[in-house]
């Protein structure tokens, strides 16, 4: 009988979908009333329930009973005084395709449609999979030619699983962060495509995806950048790609008219609203600081720095390096990329990108990064001693733990969305749950002066007289042999340390007898 090879790539991918639908289907169980359609999706959202349920993008529902729709619709007010929708519409696009069939069907079968229910949820949940699931097979493609089977199955569980990613498919699951992930890992398969085989159809898809990229995240705009770089390793292959551009000069015409054609719809939406052609929904609230950019913060600050709660990552920044001796054409333009998305970043006043597990910001990135992360695993498992080779996978697994760890740590409050420091770091570090003096040692950001561009160190203030109160609160604890066995037994059923119980403990009576 002839063997047949096992496709890791495939497995891993299968895997991969199947405990992102089982995490979310164990969310939804524990929390049967969940909804993903919160914080900052309510303002991605908005513009499917304005126009399905209540046919009035104007809001004009809103402005007529505010009170009314508060936990639903969040808009700005214009110059003019009309409700304009925050963000752009670019969100809105990329969930239609699962959540208007939904609103139909429930129409059509006689049942609520009001845009808010249970069903629109895992509308929404099951877009951000499908949108992971075929980001995944796109990368695999196109590291096929270049990696082992078993080299792109690891990359791809690292990616998905060892990243702050997972979080933005599961419990957060229709962020935006997914759905870049996709269109930027479609847009640089699409593009390879064209320059193996250059048409008119795949020009007028460039132009396509580039402008729900922008419109999905108008700052995302720095990875159109790829378009002409894309594998171009050396000057003779800049030259060539020059002379291609200005021979198919029509396809870039297609693509350029595409891409606009794209904003036609947010552009007449803003003239609509806010009587303006182009409408900032942030108003002064946001802006960038290019001359000031917070490059090791966002990198390895312990408020939210990328690196640090992301460590799987530095793989993917040490995987450049082999990434330049095997591949230049991928090398150049994804450093590039990288470099200048990163400034980006780091230049926006509120680097940290407000509450969230990690920096979000460069989850968008991440099918890129797949690549240099190849090469590194490709390097420390391949043609190396089994020593170091059992030390690389053991290495990757543990990151992989880590991660998901921290993503425990996270829900149960253990890691703070926004407030994090040194100290409390620490102090959570190993532990999946809250210690008692964990919230006093939390700087919640100064979001006044990050509006200046200034990001003064954090200061952990903890009042003199609470120090003491619960300094108090612990020696009695700990001075009454009954209490401390009471406190031994309840810190065995949560896994934790008996001096944390009696820190807790002591928190909790210095927090009820204020």
């Amino acid at each position: 009988m002839r063997r047949t090879n096992i496709s890791w790539s495939i497995a891993s991918i299968v895997v991969i979908i199947l405990l992102i639908l089982f995490r979310n289907i164990q969310l939804s169980v524990d929390n049967p009333n969940r909804s993903v359609i919160e914080a900052d999706v309510l303002h991605y959202y908005a513009y499917l329930p304005a126009l399905l349920v209540y046919n009035d993008l104007n809001l004009d529902f809103v402005a007529k009973a505010p009170g009314k729709f508060s936990d639903r619709f969040w808009p700005v007010t214009a110059p003019n005084g009309k409700y304009v929708i925050m963000t752009t519409m670019g969100m809105s696009i990329m969930y239609s395709p699962f959540v208007v069939p939904t609103h139909y069907f429930l129409l059509f079968t006689g049942n609520k449609a009001e845009g808010y229910s249970l069903p629109y949820t895992w509308a929404l949940i099951l877009s951000s999979v499908f949108y992971i699931l075929i980001s995944l097979i796109l990368i695999r493609r196109m590291l096929k030619p270049l990696y082992s089977e078993k080299i792109i199955s690891a990359t791809l569980l690292i990616v998905i699983l060892g990243t702050n990613i997972i979080h933005y498919i599961t419990r957060e699951a229709a962020f935006s962060h997914a759905y870049s992930f996709f269109l930027i890992v479609w847009l640089i398969y699409i593009v390879d495509k064209y320059y193996k085989k250059p048409s008119a159809g795949y020009a007028l898809l460039i132009g396509l995806i580039s402008g729900l990229i922008t419109l999905v995240r108008p700052t995302n705009a720095v990875a159109l950048i790829l378009i002409p770089l894309w594998s171009i390793g050396s000057l003779s292959d800049l030259r060539e790609r020059l002379t291609l551009i200005f021979k198919n000069w029509h396809h870039l015409f297609l693509l350029i008219f595409t891409l606009i054609l794209t904003w036609v719809p947010q552009i007449i939406y803003w003239k609509m609203t806010s009587g303006q052609y182009f409408f900032n929904g942030y108003g002064d609230g946001g802006r960038f600081f290019f001359g000031n950019p917070q490059i090791i913060n966002i990198l390895f600050s312990y408020r939210k720095g990328w690196l640090l709660y992301t460590p799987s990552m530095i793989l993917a920044i040490a995987g450049f390096v082999w990434l330049y001796k095997s591949n230049k054409s991928y090398f150049y333009p994804i450093l590039i990329f990288f470099v200048i998305n990163t400034w980006v970043l780091a230049s926006w006043w509120l680097w940290w990108f407000g509450g969230s597990y990690g920096n979000r910001a460069f989850i968008d990135m991440y099918g890129l990064l797949a690549f240099p992360l190849a090469a590194f695993i490709q390097r420390i498992t391949t043609r190396v001693h089994w020593s170091i080779k059992s030390l690389a996978w053991g290495l990757m697994l543990i990151l992989i733990m880590h991660n998901l760890f921290q993503l425990q740590q996270y829900h149960n409050g253990a890691i703070h969305y926004a407030s994090m420091t040194k100290e409390a770091y620490w102090d959570s570090f190993g532990n999946l749950k809250p210690s008692p003096e964990f919230n006093n040692l939390l700087s919640f950001p100064d979001y006044e002066a990050a509006k200046k561009g200034i990001y003064p160190k954090p200061v952990i203030k903890v009042p003199e007289k609470a120090e003491k109160t619960i300094e108090f609160f612990e020696k009695q604890l700990r001075s009454n042999p009954e209490m401390v066995k009471i406190l031994e037994e309840k810190a065995i059923l949560e896994n934790i340390t008996l001096d944390s119980m009696i820190k807790r403990d002591a928190n909790w009576l210095y927090e009820n007898n204020k």
